[in-house]
């Protein structure tokens, strides 16, 4: 049988003292993560070259006047 109480889980290693709730959710804290600031820094690039191509258009576009 178990000779654990409900609610209460023990650890088996050093990992496993920390818990997600203790760290709270990833989306707080994820502008600590460098894999966040990668992926900003690869939007906005993408985001300039979007709009300086003019929609990426490989040919500029002619005004007709």
């Amino acid at each position: 049988m178990h000779n654990m109480k409900e609610g209460h889980h023990h650890s088996d290693g050093p990992a496993e003292n920390r818990t997600d709730r203790e760290l709270g959710p990833y989306w707080r804290r994820a502008h600590k993560d460098w894999r966040f600031w990668v992926g900003v820094v690869f939007l906005s690039v993408a985001l300039i070259i979007y709009v300086m191509t003019v929609d990426l258009a490989l040919l500029p576009r002619h005004l007709t006047g």
